[in-house]
């Protein structure tokens, strides 16, 4: 009988942390949204503007954007229940003069590089950045982080 209180003292206490911590930690949750869902995107900030561009136009809030030079941009948002637009942004770039393993895939990285040029040229700019086309955007995004693995994993081996 004396184990079985003991138990439930521990137990009750440890009831009692994790009350406390849950009543405590409402600024914790916000970051844990922050990590999953991305920042929350103030109006009138080039964030925002990305992140309405991508709800509006993306598929399910995805977009591609870039800046003519080589930057590729995934933006994802999402509208909250509250009313918040949560976006982030995954960055790529692939370099001028990139050097691949093949002459084939340094030629599609010039390529890909050059449309990016031209898309820029053509497509509507928000927040600093062009919207590209969905398949465009997704393609030159994957090839990106493509070639910046490759970079990674070539310094690390020089290292």
């Amino acid at each position: 009988m004396k184990h079985i209180t003991s138990y439930t003292k521990h137990l009750f206490s440890a009831a009692l942390v994790l009350l406390a911590l849950t009543v405590t930690a409402g600024t914790a949750s916000a970051g844990f949204f922050d990590f999953t869902q991305g920042r929350v995107a103030q109006p009138g900030t080039d964030l925002h503007a990305l992140g309405t561009q991508a709800l509006n136009t993306g598929l399910g809030g995805i977009s591609y954007f870039t800046n003519g030079e080589g930057r590729v941009i995934e933006v994802r948002a999402k509208e909250m229940p509250n009313g918040d637009l949560r976006v982030s942004q995954r960055r790529v770039y692939i370099p001028k003069n990139y050097v691949a393993k093949t002459h084939d895939q340094t030629l599609k990285a010039e390529r890909i590089r050059n449309n990016l040029a031209e898309l820029a040229d053509q497509q509507p700019w928000v927040g600093g950045y062009a919207l590209l086309p969905q398949n465009e955007g997704a393609k030159a995004y994957k090839y990106g982080v493509m070639v910046e693995t490759e970079l990674r994993r070539n310094h690390q081996s020089d290292n």
